[in-house]
Formats: structure tokens, C-alpha cells, sequence
């Protein structure tokens, strides 16, 4: 037999090895009565097939300390994209072990199909470990986008309720329900939850820094720290903040355009100046080619 088929049979009985561990494993918990999570880290059918296999991954994960270094990295990155309740470091290691497999996996039948060679079988298995990781990053620019849009209305919100008398407890309890839909709105119950269990101002708000990790909030957050620190009014230090978020954005938005022409140079240069050269000058290459087989 071809060794191929032989390592085709070998990856094929261990995927369903590890199919059949994960379904006892999964009945094992239903028996016990493990409650499920509230959210999921991807809310999509793939994830959630792929789901049962990648605890049983991760439990094999917790075995080995020499990877504490990424779980704490994987960490600081799940609080950030606000997944932590979501999926366990160890988890997002097993997913991006269960995509490695895959690529291994979909090399063994591209090579049965045509013969690849050994860097593809490398590139898939790489591309697959990063896959999670590069969604991750994602996850992450996708919540400091919407947050970056929300933080002047709140700033806005927030001054408001201050001047209005309301002390800043209160007036963040105010302004919650207004971010409905926001994932600064999680931020600011956690900022409010932080106060109401005994954390000063300053260090709930540090906190709520750390937590997320954005150039903008953490303007925001130091410039608020050292109004505590020095006594001023938080109300005009909200209302110089809501104008300088104002400012950035439009700043960004004229950075954005600028690089437009610049990023469409690669489209037109590549794509479509070979169309315009081929549609002018192809009927008069055409003729030549044409007048030279012509008989006389």
C-alpha cells in the first residue's frame, strides 16, 4: 500500500478516536449536570461542533506549565476582546491545535489528489495553528472600534449627569441602559460594580484601563485620575475629553482618506490598467499578427 494511504488511514482513525473521546466526554458532563457557558467564543455551527473537541484538547493543555507564558498573553487578550467568560486560555490553545490538525489533515488529501510536498504540508498545519489567533486580533480591533465611536456620547452623557448634581456612581448608573448594544456598556457595569464593592474612583477606573487597552480610554482614564488627584471639577475635564475624542476621530478620518489613492494604486495598477492596454492596444496587435499570415 502507498505510504500516503497508510498516514491518510492513521490521521483518519485518530480524528475518529478523538470524535468518539469527545462525545463520552460529553455525555459524562451531561450526566454530572455541567451547565453550559452563558456565551460562546464564536456563536457560529463550526465552533460549536468543534467545540466538544477542543476541551478535550485543552485538558490535555493544563498538563504542561511550560506554556503558562501564552495563557497569560491569551489572557490579557480574552479580557480585551471581552471573551473571558467565554473560553479558557487553554482553550483557545486547544482550538488552534484541533486547526493544525485540520491542516494536516486537508494536506493528506491534496496530496492523494495531486502529490504536494512537504512546506504545504508545514504552511497548512502554521496557517491553521493561527487561524483562532488572527480571529481573536480581530475580535479585539472590532470591540476598540466600537468602543472608540461610543466614548464621546458617553463623555457627553457623563458631563451631563455631573453638572446636572449627580455625583459619578450615580451618574454612571444613569447613562448603563443608554449603551445598550455597546460592549462599553459591560465596561461601565463593571466600572459601576467596582465602585459599589469598596474600590476608589482611581482605582476602579485604572481597572477598567487595564482591562481594555485602548490609547483613547486611557487618555480619558489619566486625565480623569488626575482631576481626582488635584480636586477639579470633573465636569469641564469630561467635556475637554468628549472635544479632544471629537478631534482624533476627525483626524482618523482625514488620515483614512488621505491613504485611499495610495491603497487603490495596487487594484489599478494589477487589475485594471492590464484591461485598458489590452483593449486598446489588443485589436491593433491582433492585425499585425493577422497581416503577417495573410497571403499576398
Amino acid at each position: 500500500m502507498d505510504p500516503q494511504a497508510h498516514l491518510l488511514i492513521v490521521f483518519t482513525g485518530f480524528a475518529v478516536a478523538l470524535a468518539v473521546w469527545a462525545i463520552v466526554e460529553m455525555i459524562i458532563e451531561a450526566v454530572q449536570g455541567k451547565e453550559d457557558r452563558e456565551e460562546i467564543f464564536v456563536d457560529t455551527p463550526v465552533f460549536r461542533i468543534m467545540l466538544p473537541f477542543v476541551q478535550v484538547i485543552a485538558r490535555q493543555l493544563e498538563r504542561f506549565a511550560f506554556l503558562d507564558a501564552r495563557r497569560d498573553a491569551l489572557d490579557r487578550k480574552l479580557v480585551m476582546a471581552g471573551k473571558r467568560d467565554a473560553i479558557t486560555p487553554d482553550e483557545v490553545l486547544g482550538t488552534c491545535c484541533l486547526t493544525a490538525i485540520i491542516g494536516v489533515l486537508t494536506s493528506l488529501y491534496l496530496d492523494t489528489l495531486m502529490g504536494i510536498g512537504v512546506p504545504v504540508y508545514i504552511a497548512l498545519a502554521f496557517l491553521g495553528m493561527l487561524i483562532p489567533l488572527m480571529g481573536l486580533n480581530d475580535m479585539i480591533k472590532k470591540r476598540h472600534h466600537k468602543i472608540r465611536r461610543a466614548l464621546p456620547y458617553t463623555l457627553d452623557l457623563l458631563t451631563l449627569a455631573v453638572e446636572a448634581g449627580l455625583d459619578f456612581t450615580a451618574a454612571l448608573s444613569k447613562i448603563v441602559d443608554k449603551l445598550n448594544g455597546n460592549p462599553f456598556q459591560d465596561e461601565v457595569k463593571k466600572l459601576t460594580r467596582d465602585l459599589a464593592m469598596g474600590k476608589t474612583r482611581i482605582e476602579a477606573l485604572k481597572d477598567m484601563s487595564e482591562r481594555v487597552r485602548m490609547e483613547e480610554l486611557q487618555s480619558v482614564v489619566s486625565a480623569l485620575v488626575q482631576a481626582d488627584e488635584l480636586g477639579s471639577a470633573l465636569g469641564p475635564t469630561l467635556r475637554i475629553q468628549s472635544a479632544e475624542l471629537r478631534r482624533r476621530r476627525f483626524q482618523l478620518a482625514e488620515k483614512k482618506a488621505m491613504q485611499a489613492p495610495v491603497k487603490m494604486l495596487f487594484p489599478l495598477v494589477a487589475f485594471i490598467f492590464p484591461l485598458v492596454f489590452l483593449i486598446v492596444f489588443g485589436p491593433i496587435a491582433l492585425k499585425f499578427i493577422y497581416a503577417e499570415h495573410r497571403p499576398f
